[in-house]
């Protein structure tokens, strides 16, 4: 049984032990991550990045454009 005032502190009965546990586990797993790049810190590959996306995006609008095309004149199977 969790005494209330440990209760109060987190309603899904985590006490203050186990998040703490939690959050150095968490520090212990970033801690193994790389250091960031160079690129990353002055921002040239977000800028890459941000730049492949917008291609994308145009890539995709392209393409929809190029399948929908206009006709200027009557087929023939119009509705009347």
């Amino acid at each position: 049984m969790v005494p209330d005032d440990e209760q109060q502190f987190s309603p899904d009965g985590l006490t203050e032990d186990v998040i703490d546990a939690l959050l150095a586990q968490v520090a212990d797993e970033l801690a193994e991550l790389p250091p960031a790049t160079s690129a990353l810190l002055d921002g040239s590959a977000r800028t890459r990045r941000d730049r492949r996306v917008v291609e994308r995006q145009l890539g995709g609008t392209v393409r929809v454009l190029r399948v929908h095309g206009l006709s200027s004149g009557s087929v023939g199977t119009e509705a009347a």
